[in-house]
Protein backbone atom coordinates (compact mmCIF):
# COMPACT_ATOMS: atom_id res chain seq x y z
CA UNK A 1 0.00 0.00 0.00
CA UNK A 2 1.17 3.41 -1.23
CA UNK A 3 0.98 6.05 2.13
CA UNK A 4 0.34 9.64 1.12
CA UNK A 5 3.83 10.64 1.30
CA UNK A 6 4.65 8.58 -1.75
CA UNK A 7 1.55 9.52 -3.60
CA UNK A 8 3.14 13.22 -3.13
CA UNK A 9 6.51 12.26 -4.31
CA UNK A 10 4.73 10.47 -7.48
CA UNK A 11 3.06 13.41 -8.39
CA UNK A 12 6.03 15.91 -8.00
CA UNK A 13 7.79 13.37 -10.28
CA UNK A 14 4.95 13.19 -12.98
CA UNK A 15 4.65 17.38 -12.66
CA UNK A 16 8.75 17.14 -13.03
CA UNK A 17 8.75 15.00 -15.83
CA UNK A 18 5.81 16.94 -17.87
CA UNK A 19 7.43 20.45 -17.19
CA UNK A 20 10.83 18.31 -18.64
CA UNK A 21 8.96 17.20 -21.55
CA UNK A 22 7.53 20.39 -22.51
CA UNK A 23 11.04 22.37 -22.50
CA UNK A 24 12.54 19.90 -24.65
CA UNK A 25 9.51 20.33 -26.98
CA UNK A 26 9.89 23.83 -26.80
CA UNK A 27 13.78 24.89 -26.19
CA UNK A 28 14.26 25.72 -29.72
CA UNK A 29 11.12 28.58 -29.32
CA UNK A 30 12.44 29.75 -25.90
CA UNK A 31 15.89 29.94 -27.33
CA UNK A 32 14.79 32.19 -30.64
CA UNK A 33 12.55 33.91 -28.01
CA UNK A 34 15.86 35.01 -25.81
CA UNK A 35 17.59 35.83 -28.53
CA UNK A 36 15.02 37.89 -30.13
CA UNK A 37 14.95 39.83 -26.75
CA UNK A 38 18.76 40.75 -26.72
CA UNK A 39 18.87 41.40 -30.41
CA UNK A 40 15.90 43.90 -29.92
CA UNK A 41 18.12 45.22 -27.14
CA UNK A 42 21.20 45.55 -28.80
CA UNK A 43 19.12 47.24 -31.68
CA UNK A 44 17.40 49.72 -29.36
CA UNK A 45 21.02 50.71 -27.65
CA UNK A 46 22.65 51.39 -31.09
CA UNK A 47 19.40 53.66 -32.44
CA UNK A 48 19.86 55.17 -29.04
CA UNK A 49 23.80 55.75 -29.81
CA UNK A 50 22.85 57.16 -33.24
CA UNK A 51 20.42 59.58 -32.29
CA UNK A 52 22.86 61.05 -29.41
CA UNK A 53 25.74 61.63 -31.69
CA UNK A 54 23.20 62.71 -34.52
CA UNK A 55 21.86 65.30 -31.87
CA UNK A 56 25.94 66.53 -31.20
CA UNK A 57 27.04 66.42 -34.57
CA UNK A 58 23.95 68.53 -35.67
CA UNK A 59 24.57 71.16 -31.86
CA UNK A 60 27.54 71.55 -32.99
CA UNK A 61 26.94 72.26 -36.87
CA UNK A 62 23.96 74.63 -35.58
CA UNK A 63 26.63 76.61 -33.67
CA UNK A 64 29.09 77.10 -36.54
CA UNK A 65 25.62 78.29 -38.51
CA UNK A 66 25.25 80.70 -35.72
CA UNK A 67 28.20 82.05 -36.24
CA UNK A 68 28.31 82.75 -39.79
CA UNK A 69 25.12 84.10 -39.23
CA UNK A 70 26.97 86.72 -36.83
CA UNK A 71 29.38 87.62 -39.34
CA UNK A 72 27.00 88.80 -41.53
CA UNK A 73 27.42 86.11 -44.26
CA UNK A 74 24.04 85.16 -44.76
CA UNK A 75 24.48 83.76 -48.03
CA UNK A 76 27.15 81.30 -46.43
CA UNK A 77 25.23 80.66 -43.42
CA UNK A 78 21.54 79.68 -45.65
CA UNK A 79 23.11 76.99 -46.99
CA UNK A 80 25.01 75.63 -43.76
CA UNK A 81 21.81 75.85 -42.18
CA UNK A 82 19.41 73.78 -45.14
CA UNK A 83 22.22 71.09 -45.58
CA UNK A 84 22.10 71.42 -41.95
CA UNK A 85 18.46 70.96 -41.82
CA UNK A 86 18.17 68.42 -44.52
CA UNK A 87 20.84 65.66 -42.76
CA UNK A 88 19.20 66.37 -39.64
CA UNK A 89 15.64 67.38 -39.61
CA UNK A 90 14.60 65.10 -37.08
CA UNK A 91 16.94 66.37 -34.30
CA UNK A 92 16.21 69.05 -32.06
CA UNK A 93 19.34 71.48 -33.61
CA UNK A 94 17.68 70.50 -37.27
CA UNK A 95 14.28 72.01 -36.35
CA UNK A 96 16.30 75.29 -34.84
CA UNK A 97 18.11 75.21 -37.80
CA UNK A 98 15.16 75.14 -39.66
CA UNK A 99 13.67 78.39 -38.10
CA UNK A 100 16.55 79.89 -38.49
CA UNK A 101 17.27 79.74 -42.37
CA UNK A 102 13.87 80.86 -42.12
CA UNK A 103 14.70 84.10 -40.33
CA UNK A 104 17.95 84.20 -43.05
CA UNK A 105 16.06 83.71 -45.98
CA UNK A 106 13.58 86.58 -44.35
CA UNK A 107 16.84 88.85 -43.97
CA UNK A 108 17.77 88.63 -47.52
CA UNK A 109 14.25 89.68 -48.28
CA UNK A 110 12.89 85.56 -49.93
CA UNK A 111 9.78 85.62 -47.95
CA UNK A 112 8.22 83.20 -50.32
CA UNK A 113 11.67 80.46 -49.62
CA UNK A 114 10.93 81.24 -46.19
CA UNK A 115 7.61 79.99 -45.95
CA UNK A 116 8.61 76.75 -47.93
CA UNK A 117 11.39 76.21 -45.33
CA UNK A 118 9.08 77.42 -42.15
CA UNK A 119 5.98 74.58 -43.78
CA UNK A 120 8.27 71.20 -43.17
CA UNK A 121 8.04 72.34 -38.97
CA UNK A 122 4.57 72.11 -38.18
CA UNK A 123 2.40 74.58 -35.33
CA UNK A 124 3.86 72.87 -32.07
CA UNK A 125 6.29 72.32 -29.81
CA UNK A 126 8.86 74.75 -28.53
CA UNK A 127 9.35 76.51 -31.79
CA UNK A 128 5.84 77.33 -32.63
CA UNK A 129 5.75 80.74 -31.33
CA UNK A 130 8.88 81.40 -33.66
CA UNK A 131 7.62 79.55 -36.52
CA UNK A 132 4.11 81.71 -36.57
CA UNK A 133 6.06 84.76 -35.76
CA UNK A 134 8.37 83.96 -38.92
CA UNK A 135 5.17 82.92 -40.96
CA UNK A 136 4.01 86.36 -40.27
CA UNK A 137 6.63 88.45 -41.03
CA UNK A 138 7.10 86.36 -44.43
CA UNK A 139 3.50 87.34 -45.63
CA UNK A 140 3.76 90.63 -44.21
CA UNK A 141 6.99 91.01 -46.59
CA UNK A 142 4.84 89.62 -49.51
CA UNK A 143 2.38 92.23 -48.51
CA UNK A 144 -0.26 89.42 -47.01
CA UNK A 145 -0.82 91.36 -44.36
CA UNK A 146 -4.52 89.91 -43.24
CA UNK A 147 -2.98 86.93 -43.51
CA UNK A 148 0.37 87.81 -41.72
CA UNK A 149 -2.06 89.60 -38.57
CA UNK A 150 -3.51 86.10 -38.06
CA UNK A 151 0.02 84.39 -37.84
CA UNK A 152 1.19 87.06 -35.82
CA UNK A 153 -1.73 86.21 -33.23
CA UNK A 154 -1.15 82.76 -33.39
CA UNK A 155 2.05 83.20 -32.45
CA UNK A 156 1.03 85.60 -29.24
CA UNK A 157 -1.17 82.47 -28.40
CA UNK A 158 1.66 80.05 -28.94
CA UNK A 159 4.53 81.32 -26.17
CA UNK A 160 3.92 81.26 -22.74
CA UNK A 161 5.78 85.00 -21.93
CA UNK A 162 3.16 87.28 -21.83
CA UNK A 163 5.87 90.24 -22.82
CA UNK A 164 6.53 88.51 -26.21
CA UNK A 165 3.27 87.78 -26.61
CA UNK A 166 2.00 91.20 -26.43
CA UNK A 167 5.14 91.87 -29.05
CA UNK A 168 2.97 89.52 -31.50
CA UNK A 169 -0.31 91.17 -30.98
CA UNK A 170 1.42 94.50 -32.15
CA UNK A 171 2.59 93.03 -35.02
CA UNK A 172 -0.63 91.95 -35.62
CA UNK A 173 -1.80 95.74 -35.21
CA UNK A 174 0.88 96.74 -37.48
CA UNK A 175 0.03 93.96 -40.29
CA UNK A 176 -3.94 94.92 -39.40
CA UNK A 177 -3.65 98.94 -39.74
CA UNK A 178 -1.47 97.76 -42.83
CA UNK A 179 -4.43 95.85 -43.99
CA UNK A 180 -6.76 99.13 -44.10
CA UNK A 181 -8.37 97.07 -40.94
CA UNK A 182 -7.92 99.74 -38.21
CA UNK A 183 -10.74 98.37 -36.10
CA UNK A 184 -9.22 95.42 -35.48
CA UNK A 185 -5.78 97.36 -35.19
CA UNK A 186 -7.73 99.66 -32.79
CA UNK A 187 -9.19 96.43 -30.42
CA UNK A 188 -5.43 94.84 -29.84
CA UNK A 189 -3.48 98.30 -28.70
CA UNK A 190 -6.78 98.74 -26.53
CA UNK A 191 -6.48 94.83 -24.78
CA UNK A 192 -2.93 95.92 -24.52
CA UNK A 193 -3.27 99.78 -22.68
CA UNK A 194 -5.72 98.15 -20.41
CA UNK A 195 -1.77 96.59 -18.39
CA UNK A 196 0.07 99.34 -17.36
CA UNK A 197 2.32 97.03 -16.54
CA UNK A 198 3.14 96.26 -20.08
CA UNK A 199 6.23 97.15 -21.34
CA UNK A 200 4.58 98.63 -24.48
CA UNK A 201 1.68 100.72 -22.32
CA UNK A 202 2.71 103.71 -23.22
CA UNK A 203 3.03 103.15 -27.32
CA UNK A 204 -0.14 101.50 -26.93
CA UNK A 205 -1.98 104.81 -25.42
CA UNK A 206 -0.32 106.42 -28.37
CA UNK A 207 -1.42 104.18 -30.93
CA UNK A 208 -5.05 104.18 -28.90
CA UNK A 209 -5.20 108.12 -29.51
CA UNK A 210 -3.63 108.21 -32.68
CA UNK A 211 -6.50 105.36 -33.97
CA UNK A 212 -9.49 107.38 -32.18
CA UNK A 213 -8.11 110.84 -33.43
CA UNK A 214 -11.05 112.15 -35.85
Amino acid sequence: MTGPSSASALDLDDTTDNLLSWVKANGRQLGFGALGIAAVAGILWVVRAQNERSEMTASQQLVAAQRTVGSGNLPVAAADLKKLAQQYGSTRAGTDAKVLLGQVLLQQGKPDEALKELEGIGSSGPTAASVHALRGAALEQSGKYPEAAAAYLKAAESTVLKAEGESFKSDAARAWLAAGKRDEALKIWQSIATNPGSVLYNEALLRVGELTAK
